[in-house]
């Protein structure tokens, strides 16, 4: 398989997609984010742990379209239906991150637990 233009890893292990958030729907996160896998580009994935328990739910979206190297946007917090729907429609439409999700965006640190 060669390279997506996007790769979209969502969190799932210890603190993400758990009973802490227990007001969350993480199946239907989890399916929408996954409807995207292999749309225009998309891949998306269902990883462990991406070690940044303090912000679950966790996405990470990893761009390739700029060059050489990827651009990764840390997204915290993604919680409720509105916040999955916007990121689906940001990695769907590529460009720059909607103002909505930025309240979500966080630099990735080494430890999160």
């Amino acid at each position: 398989m060669s390279r997506p233009d996007r790769d979209v890893m969502l969190c799932r292990d210890c603190c993400c997609g758990t009973d802490k958030h227990p007001r969350t729907d993480h199946d239907g996160q989890r399916d929408a984010l996954l409807a995207m896998d292999g749309v225009a580009g998309v891949r998306v994935r269902v990883v462990d742990c991406l070690d940044q328990c303090d912000r679950s739910n966790v996405v990470l979206v990893r761009d390739f379209t700029g060059g050489r190297r990827p651009v990764d946007t840390w997204l915290g917090g993604v919680l409720d239906p509105r916040a999955t729907e916007r990121v689906v429609d940001w990695v769907s439409e590529g460009g720059e991150l909607p103002r909505e999700l930025e309240p979500h965006r966080f630099g990735q640190n080494r430890r999160g637990r």
